[in-house]
Formats: C-alpha cells, structure tokens, sequence
C-alpha cells in the first residue's frame, strides 16, 4: 500500500517535465486501464495487474503526491487489480477533475499539454 499528503508549500514536478509524465502514464495506463469512475471524495482507477504495475504504480503515485493541494494517492492491490484511490478536500475538485480525465488525455500529445497545463494552475503558491 503507498499512501502520501502533498504538503502544499512546494512543487518538485516541473512543469516542463510533461513529456516524461506522459510517456509514464501511457506506458502504465496503457491496455490495462479497465475501469475509473468518480466517487464521493475523489477518483477511483482500476488496473489490471501484470508485471511491474504495482511498482510502477507506487512510483508514480509517489512522484504526483509532491505537489498537490492536499490530494492524497492511494495504491493497493486488490486480486488481479491495482486500484488508484485519488481523494481530496472539496477544495481540490478542479484538480480531481484532471486526475479523472488523465487516463483519456495523456493518449493524445494535446490531451496531455492540456492536462499538464491545468495541474500546473491547481498547484499551490508559495506565500
């Protein structure tokens, strides 16, 4: 199980680092996506395990959960799934959105500039 707070005061994702982000979640979300839906706190994303995924999947979550107001990333597995649990204050809704629209968007270079350009709005300032 991997399960980690932004602290809201820094980012250590780049903006310009969009293209290795992309290329990550298409690689993991690729063919192995098989479910996401909305839920009451959040974004629920079920893949289908296989090698590497879970892994994979804590490696990222780990990496995504650096900068985000108060987003928490839960991975675990469950049977033959990796189940993503995206979750987060009310606050955060526009930021769970993107996270809901990541697996469809990163397929497309556009999708993915555009994904990347509202994460980086939603990141929290520095006072």
């Amino acid at each position: 199980m991997h399960e980690n707070d932004a602290d809201g005061r820094t980012c250590q994702l780049p903006a310009a680092d969009g293209d290795r982000r992309t290329s990550d979640f298409r690689a993991l979300l690729g063919g192995r996506l098989i479910g996401r839906a909305r839920v009451a706190d959040g974004v629920r994303w079920i893949l289908r395990a296989g090698q590497g995924v879970e892994a994979e999947s804590h490696r990222l979550a780990s990496s995504e959960s650096r900068c985000r107001d108060g987003i928490r990333f839960h991975v675990v597995r469950e049977g033959d799934h990796i189940v993503w649990r995206i979750s987060g204050p009310p606050s955060a809704r526009a930021t769970l959105d993107a996270y809901y629209a990541l697996p469809a968007l990163v397929q497309t270079d556009d999708g993915a500039a555009a994904l990347w350009a509202t994460l980086a709005d939603q990141r929290p300032r520095e006072a």
